[in-house]
């Protein structure tokens, strides 16, 4: 999750996705985004509306996901239930729907999926489909660029994932699992915001975490492989399998595998 657009959270979700499958876990990815970017992402076409998560928050869907099967000529494991434009009228529907906010659960819940991790591409502001992923979910990401805005965005959304945890009576609470830092440049807002400025009466990110007891991962820095990579619709893994934003990659994979043995 992030509340504000163009952070990398389908980035994110891509490659670590490629990174639980090296780990030997099976993924599904779900597309709540309706810009559709998990579908550019993964080198795919634009599916039709039935073959989108919109058809699963239907109350038609019998437990048929329209998964498809992601870079199988590379690796094993990986699935994604796309999303796109017919998730703008999904959105809508789960305002007037009495479920709406647990539809999503409803259908994992009623049709488990059988994979090992399920990963959940957010929008980048927040609407009903956020609600409808934060019921459905045991643990949030949330990843943001080390901006003034994007710190403040940051904070407002942890305000409204507590606050909705709290308004849903969501038991377990899906707790927020770390805060990735994303896109780092060379500039001097960035080095503040990411604590590295050495300047007194300067908090940054790592500090406002520590008391917040919330992880943050290693920074992932701004990097023109990584946005090739998804150009080609590929993980970095497999586009650039020796950068140095794999290890960072491979951490946060290796926490959520932690988190669910």
């Amino acid at each position: 999750m992030a509340n504000s657009g163009g952070v990398g959270k389908t980035t994110l979700t891509v490659n670590l996705a490629y990174q639980l499958a090296l780990q030997g876990k099976t993924v599904a990815m779900l597309g709540c985004d309706p810009n559709g970017s998990l579908t550019l992402f993964c080198g795919l076409d634009d599916p039709p509306p039935e073959k989108t998560l919109d058809y699963v928050l239907r109350s038609e869907f019998k437990g048929d996901y329209p998964l498809v099967p992601v870079w199988r000529n590379q690796i094993d494991g990986v699935d994604a239930c796309l999303g796109g434009l017919p998730l703008t009228a999904t959105t809508q529907r789960l305002v007037l729907d009495k479920r709406g906010a647990y539809l999503l659960a409803d259908a994992l819940e009623d049709y488990p999926l059988p994979h090992d991790v399920v990963l959940i591409d957010c929008p980048g502001t927040i609407e009903q489909l956020h609600v409808a992923a934060l019921s459905a979910s045991t643990s949030v990401l949330i990843t943001l660029k080390p901006e003034d805005k994007d710190l403040d965005a940051m904070a407002k959304l942890l305000e409204w994932i507590s606050a909705t945890r709290s308004e849903l009576r969501l038991k377990p609470a899906p707790r927020v699992m770390g805060v990735v830092p994303n896109g780092a440049k060379k500039r001097a807002m960035h080095r503040d915001n990411l604590g590295l400025s050495g300047i007194d009466g300067v908090i940054g990110l790592p500090e406002i975490m520590r008391q917040m007891q919330i992880q943050m991962f290693p920074t992932i820095k701004d990097g023109a492989y990584i946005a090739n990579a998804a150009a080609a619709g590929l993980p970095l893994g497999l586009y650039r399998p020796n950068d140095p934003s794999n290890r960072v990659y491979e951490k946060i994979a290796t926490a959520i595998t932690q988190e669910i043995t």
